[in-house]
């Protein structure tokens, strides 16, 4: 039977200027990437937490953050710094956490700069480890994935293969099979990272409705306040 338990852990930064989305520094300035940042994260985990049958956990960096974090998410009781050296190592470390949780728990781990990510494609990804996929990937379009969930533990798959380049995916995929690893890849998902992504978000963001499920409102108001999406 698979574990009843779901758990999503967002990983985050804190959102300090010049620390965090420098990649959208033009056209954005350090301050307003930063505030971006927080607006997504806050949205994102605003929506997993209001979801009963999901688990959601903060894995932050860095660590000397924990008082940030804590403030500011104080109806989060699971709040950690991540450990490790780099985001692989991190997100290695992570899963050889949770496989060892008991009782289990599918574990599903995504980035905090997908405000649109729907709760359903989360819980999409708990029910293919339930029901025996090894990794379970959301490729967010650039080459990476803004969504990862993991039966047991395979550090191989953060370590071996290098994070936030235009091949992350593909070559976690590979390496997965050549393991003999049962994959499945779930609809991509729109990570904010450059220009074209902020633009594509405002687009999408255009188009829906303020009042709908799942509208990140920080998010969008920040990105009128920047000129980016209609008043």
């Amino acid at each position: 039977m698979p574990p009843a338990r779901r758990r999503t852990a967002v990983f985050t930064k804190h959102p300090a200027p010049g620390r965090v989305k420098t990649r959208l520094c033009p056209p954005l300035s350090p301050s307003q990437a930063a505030a971006l940042s927080e607006a997504m994260l806050r949205d994102l985990v605003e929506r997993l937490a209001a979801a009963s049958d999901l688990e959601t956990a903060l894995r932050f960096a860095p660590a000397a953050a924990a008082a940030w974090f804590a403030a500011g998410f104080p109806g989060l009781a699971d709040r950690a710094p991540q450990v490790g050296p780099d985001l692989g190592h991190r997100l290695a470390r992570h899963f050889e956490d949770e496989a060892r949780r008991d009782p289990p728990a599918t574990a599903v781990v995504v980035g905090s700069d997908v405000p649109l990510l729907p709760v359903a494609l989360v819980r999409e990804a708990h029910a293919a480890l339930g029901a025996g996929a090894d990794l379970v990937l959301s490729p967010d379009g650039g080459g990476g994935y803004a969504l990862v969930g993991l039966r047991g533990s395979h550090p191989e798959l953060f370590t071996r293969v290098a994070m936030s380049s235009g091949d992350t995916c593909a070559r976690t995929v590979a390496l997965a099979r050549e393991r003999g690893l049962e994959v499945e890849l779930l609809e991509e998902s729109l990570d904010v990272d450059r220009e074209p992504d902020l633009r594509r978000l405002a687009r999408l963001l255009a188009g829906r409705a303020p009042d709908g499920p799942g509208y990140p409102v920080r998010t969008a108001l920040l990105l009128r306040e920047l000129s980016l999406l209609p008043a």
